[in-house]
């Protein structure tokens, strides 16, 4: 039967993976972290990704209360056009509302201050 409905799904056009899009959107964020920061970021957002080692600065620690301090803007800002260091901008990879959706799961690394 999960064959059947699996042939049926593609027969109509109904994707059987789910895109980034239409994810939750600290789901969606997880799956642009995951992608596009965890190799400098680390998988927990601790800053010590595996092209961390030797980067100065080091790539910030999402974990820590710091961050909570940090307006959605300036995440934001960072996302989009870099820092000026290792850390690129993605204004031309990422969309608003995957930006927002990665800040929204940004601040869910991050412990209460």
């Amino acid at each position: 039967i999960a064959l059947g409905v699996v042939v049926g799904l593609m027969a109509v056009g109904m994707p059987l993976f789910l895109h980034a899009q239409q994810l939750r959107p600290l789901d969606q964020g997880k799956t642009i972290y995951m992608g596009n920061c965890a190799g400098c970021h680390g998988m927990d957002g601790g800053g010590n990704g595996p092209f961390a080692a030797g980067m100065t600065p080091a790539p910030t620690n999402f974990k820590t209360a710091t961050v909570t301090t940090l307006s959605d803007n300036t995440i934001q800002q960072a996302v989009l056009v870099g820092k000026g260091t290792a850390m690129r901008g993605y204004a031309t990879i990422l969309t608003s509302s995957e930006i927002n959706a990665l800040v929204l799961y940004l601040r869910s690394l991050a412990t209460a201050p």
